[in-house]
């Protein structure tokens, strides 16, 4: 290639790199908001009061946990401590690692899930077993047993689920006979902590505030989609011959979208002054977190004869 071809060859390219600088990628993939859909905008109110409510209780769950960080040492029995720093330190790392909050995300929602059709899975399978018992000729109610079963069978299951994520646990697994069983089952009690405190202040409470701000942005949108739900019932109910069954179910759908109408000034008034702070107690939650697990760490270092760790970055 001669040199002009080249000078401008390289100049194309810088153009079009400084272009691909200059123009704000957008993330990836793009997630549409659902303000327009009447189902979304009649639910919003409620999911934007339940979203804060569950910011604070996020925060006061890690208050609770990153307070009790001080009595885990005592909680063992002569352990290996350097097995101990270990173990709390990947927890720690676990908490924030992709690996754990993709398999925790699964877990909330298969939680969410049982916890919302408990009841009607519940009857279902206590039924099964109840006709089980029936055909064998016993008379005796299994429902009791078989719902406490359910619950516990699935609560298990999960907390298996998510330790499996979790390098912390495969550490406590290593050192299960050298450990003894009490102290490697309070080992993985206290690894689950440490990683699902870590999990709350890093990721959970930065996703809650994200997830509020999104929709706040949301609330003109919401006010318009209530709007239009409204009168498509009405057009609906004027247009061709409407049983009165299918009337009585327009009706009643008008109703709820004015009560969430109705609801959305107070929620989103709420919730602004909630994210007035959102930024500062976030702050104050993973500092709270970072000194009770440094202090922890720290113990747990002397009782293994091992120097002051390095001091934490953020």
């Amino acid at each position: 290639m001669n040199r002009p071809r080249l000078v401008a060859g390289a100049l194309f390219l810088a153009g079009h790199l400084f272009a691909l600088g200059c123009s704000a990628p957008k993330p990836e993939p793009e997630i549409a908001s659902s303000a327009h859909q009447s189902g979304y905008a009649e639910r919003y109110p409620a999911e934007l009061q339940a979203t804060a409510t569950s910011f604070s209780e996020r925060e006061d769950l890690a208050k609770r946990a990153t307070g009790q960080f001080q009595g885990y040492p005592g909680e063992l029995k002569k352990p290996d401590w350097k097995v101990a720093v270990e173990v709390i330190e990947q927890a720690d790392a676990a908490g924030r690692s992709y690996d754990y909050v993709e398999r925790l995300r699964v877990v909330n929602g298969a939680m969410e899930f049982f916890n919302e059709n408990q009841e009607e899975l519940t009857r279902k399978v206590s039924g099964a077993a109840q006709y089980v018992v029936k055909q064998k000729g016993c008379d005796a109610d299994v429902t009791g047993a078989t719902a406490h079963a359910l619950e516990e069978g699935v609560a298990r299951q999960l907390e298996k689920y998510v330790r499996d994520r979790n390098e912390a646990h495969r550490t406590v697994e290593r050192h299960r006979a050298s450990l003894g069983k009490e102290n490697a089952a309070t080992l993985e009690r206290q690894a689950d902590a440490v990683s699902f405190a870590s999990y709350t202040v890093h990721i959970d409470m930065v996703e809650h505030k994200l997830r509020l701000r999104r929709m706040l942005e949301e609330i003109e949108a919401i006010k318009a989609s209530i709007d239009e739900a409204v009168a498509a019932e009405r057009a609906f109910q004027a247009s061709g011959r409407r049983t009165d069954e299918e009337k009585k179910a327009s009706d009643e759908r008008i109703e709820e979208l004015g009560r969430s109408k109705a609801m959305l000034d107070s929620s989103a008034t709420q919730v602004k002054e909630i994210d007035a702070t959102m930024e500062e107690r976030i702050a104050a939650a993973q500092k709270g977190y970072r000194e009770a697990l440094d202090r922890l760490i720290a113990t747990l270092r002397k009782n293994a004869g091992l120097p002051e760790a390095p001091p934490r970055e953020g």
